[in-house]
C-alpha cells in the first residue's frame, strides 16, 4: 500500500481512527485503533500517518476478515507487534455470509463495535450491509447480523465509512429482517 491518510481521530475512551481513499478498490478505508494499558490494538490498519510515531508496543494488529491484508505485514515487522484474533477485553462476533472470516468485535466497557466489511457506512449512502455482489452468501449475512443484536452497541467504528458515535445498536436494529 502506499496511501496518504488523514491525520489520526480520538474519539475517547481509547479509540481512535484514520482513513485513506484507495484508488486501486476506489474506496475509503479506514482503520480502527485502541489504546489500553498493555498496549495498543489495530483493527485492518492502512498505512500509517506519516507525520506521527507509530504506536509504542506492544501493538496487536487484527484482520477483520482475509480480505483486509492492508499493511498488516509491514506493521508486523516492527519489534513488538504481532498478529491477533483475541485482543484483550473484546469478543468476537463471527459473521459468516460477508467476506471468509468476517469477524466484528465487541469491546463492552465502552460499547464500541469494531466492523470490517459486514456494515459500511459510505457517504453518500446511509449505513446498509455489505452490498450482495461483495458476499460469499448474502442471505447468511442478513441472519449473521442478527447476532449483534444482543450486544449494548453505542458505537461503530467501520472498515468502511465514519463512525457511529451514539445509538449504534438502534442502527443495526433498524437493518435485521
Amino acid at each position: 500500500m502506499s496511501l496518504t491518510p488523514a491525520p489520526v481521530t480520538s474519539h475517547g475512551d481509547g479509540f481512535f481512527t484514520w482513513h485513506a481513499y484507495d484508488p486501486s478498490c476506489k474506496a475509503e478505508l479506514w482503520s480502527t485503533g485502541f489504546t489500553h494499558p498493555g498496549g495498543t490494538v489495530l483493527f485492518d490498519p492502512i498505512d500509517w500517518p506519516k507525520d506521527l510515531p507509530l504506536p509504542t508496543p506492544p501493538v496487536q494488529i487484527v484482520r477483520t476478515n482475509e480480505n483486509h491484508g492492508r499493511n498488516c505485514q509491514d506493521f508486523c515487522s516492527h519489534p513488538g507487534t504481532g498478529m491477533t484474533d483475541q485482543p484483550p477485553d473484546f469478543t468476537p462476533i463471527p459473521l459468516p455470509g460477508a467476506g471468509v472470516g468476517e469477524t466484528a468485535y465487541f469491546h463492552n466497557p465502552t460499547g464500541s463495535l469494531v466492523m470490517g466489511d459486514a456494515l459500511i457506512n459510505l457517504a453518500p449512502h446511509d449505513l446498509m450491509p455489505l452490498p450482495d455482489k461483495y458476499c460469499t452468501d448474502p442471505g447468511l449475512l442478513g441472519k449473521s447480523l442478527r447476532n449483534l443484536a444482543p450486544f449494548p452497541v453505542r458505537r461503530i467504528f467501520f472498515a468502511h465509512g465514519a463512525p457511529i458515535l451514539q445509538d449504534g445498536l438502534s442502527r443495526i436494529l433498524h437493518l435485521l429482517p
